[in-house]
């Protein structure tokens, strides 16, 4: 551009000078130096001309180049906005697919549920032994249908405890008014709090029951019960905490009609010891007999105290904690915490009470033989 502007003020200069060529030869000194002062200025002006317009021309190529800047920051945003737009559009459509296939599984679901509500209501009006609520649990299935058990491994956990008995006064010949006097209940296992002993703890002077206590929960007790195996059918084997294990000749029947509970059927494993009874049993039977009921819409195996304790399951009445004896060198239920028999605690025995509720002044423990315990095969 520089160039550019050199040639045309050369040009410009150059016709000048020939335009006046012939009259230059005529001036004097005087006039030929004030024409050069007037050539001078005219060269300043063109000079400041010139850089008038460069300046403009670097004006103009700045603005260019921010022009072809911003064109291509357009040109990239409209670019992105395109790709943004085909993949809304491709968003878009799967959501409309997906929430058509949504509307379809609820429609399908809508009827499913509206013949379920038939059959409920079918089923209400015409029977009323309402089948089992959970047909994948072991005990529900197999109430309905029992199936052999060649090679199967069982826990016992406690569901459910029946808590109390029915007792009224009808059978006092003074009393008149025949009321009812108690009622039992029927609790969930977490009802009640499952109190362990603290192993190895010594017994001293002025200790008490409770400080050899720990509150747990019914899983802790579920841990401690015996694991059941059946193997072909025939035999089942009781395996204790420790290891032990006792097994028995295992057969499982229906009970007849007039030994129905509440007119619900009942059946029972009729367990075989494989041990005989020695002089020293005699008082403890070994055969052991289980009955499972239905009781609402589920089925339970039902042992008492006593039952329990034939299998060792650690349940304690309240007062006493087993212990090893220095004095008489074994285990023995200590009652008297007196340090002079230098007992210290094995850590066996479960404890029960109730949990607090709002109809209760206290929680007290509870007898283990006031219960009947539901449990489940899992």
């Amino acid at each position: 551009m520089k160039t550019a502007s050199a040639l045309v003020f050369s040009l410009l200069l150059f016709i000048q000078l020939s335009a006046t060529a012939q009259d230059m030869e005529k001036m004097n000194k005087n006039e030929l130096r004030d024409y050069a002062i007037l050539l001078l200025g005219k060269i300043d002006s063109l000079n400041a001309q010139i850089t008038t317009l460069q300046a403009s021309e670097n004006q103009l190529n700045q603005a260019l180049a921010t022009s072809e800047e911003k064109n291509k920051a357009n040109l990239a945003e409209i670019q992105k906005l395109t790709a943004l737009t085909v993949k809304t559009q491709k968003e878009l459509e799967r959501v409309v697919a997906e929430k058509d296939a949504v509307i379809t599984t609820l429609n399908k679901d809508v009827l499913l549920l509206k013949d379920s509500i038939a059959t409920l209501q079918t089923a209400l009006l015409t029977d009323t032994s309402s089948p089992a609520a959970d047909g994948s649990d072991f005990l529900n299935s197999y109430f309905f249908k029992p199936f052999p058990l060649e090679n199967n491994s069982f826990s016992l956990v406690l569901s459910k405890v029946i808590f109390g008995t029915s007792n009224n006064s009808n059978n006092e010949y003074y009393n008149q008014q025949n009321e009812i006097q108690s009622l039992p209940e029927i609790l969930p296992a977490e009802a009640l709090t499952y109190w362990g002993v603290k192993p190895k703890v010594k017994i001293t002077d002025g200790t008490e029951f409770n400080d050899f206590l720990a509150a747990q929960t019914e899983a802790y007790y579920n841990a401690r019960l015996p694991k059941i195996q059946i193997y072909k059918n025939k035999l089942l084997t009781i395996v204790n905490k420790d290891g032990k294990e006792e097994s028995f000749l295992f057969t499982a029947n229906v009970l007849d009609d007039e030994d129905a509970n509440n007119q619900r059927s009942v059946f029972q494993f009729s367990l075989v010891s494989e041990e005989a009874n020695s002089d020293e049993d005699y008082d403890q039977p070994k055969n052991l007999t289980w009955r499972f009921f239905a009781i609402q819409n589920e089925v339970y195996l039902a042992l008492n105290y006593a039952q329990l304790s034939r299998i060792n399951s650690e349940l304690q009445e309240a007062g006493s904690i087993e212990a090893f004896s220095e004095y008489y060198e074994r285990v023995v239920m200590a009652t008297d915490f007196d340090s002079d028999y230098r007992q210290t605690t094995t850590g066996n025995g479960v404890y029960l009470s109730r949990k607090k509720d709002t109809f209760m002044k206290e929680s007290l423990y509870i007898d283990p033989s006031e219960l009947i315990f539901l449990f489940k095969l899992k």
